[in-house]
């Protein structure tokens, strides 16, 4: 068993909510993250491998979240989750912010090779896609699943 988990376990008795930040994870593994009322927080690394969209497409919908990791974790045309970037021209503007070198800064353009926050709905149309789900319905869900963690006193 990974570290991770057993260290969890160990621990669960001292916190009420979770996340495993980046997972990258197996199946087994991730079964036991959730077991253990854990959420789980993907990422751009979360969506490197096959194996690893395997286990977010098996992951339950009630335990995901989204985050970027920035500047870090960005999505690699060398990821598996690559392709489902292929976007209509309508939702590039959205999920595929343009990007310009770090010389060449413009304020309406993010820095090429650089991850930043608004790249989170990149994570989400992969995740819908590999899920085939809508992704505003996941973003809904997701949301929900959010609120519960860090804001669950607020109605």
């Amino acid at each position: 068993m990974d570290k991770k988990i057993h260290l969890i376990q160990k621990h669960r008795h001292r916190f009420v909510n979770g996340v495993m930040h980046s997972m990258t994870c197996t199946m087994e593994e991730m079964k036991c993250a959730v077991s253990l009322g854990l959420y789980l927080g993907i990422n751009g690394c979360s969506l490197k491998t096959q194996e690893s969209l395997e286990v977010i497409k098996n992951a339950p919908i009630d335990k995901l979240m989204i985050e970027t990791d920035a500047p870090w974790c960005d999505i690699r045309p060398t990821h598996a989750s690559y392709k489902y970037l292929n976007l209509p021209e309508e939702k590039k503007l959205l999920y595929q912010p343009a990007t310009r070198k770090k010389e060449k800064f413009s304020w309406n353009c993010m820095v090429k090779g650089r991850n930043e926050p608004c790249c989170i709905g990149q994570v989400l149309y992969i995740i819908a896609s590999i899920r085939g789900v809508d992704p505003e319905e996941l973003a809904d869900t997701i949301y929900e699943n959010t609120r519960k963690v860090f804001f669950n006193n607020l109605t």
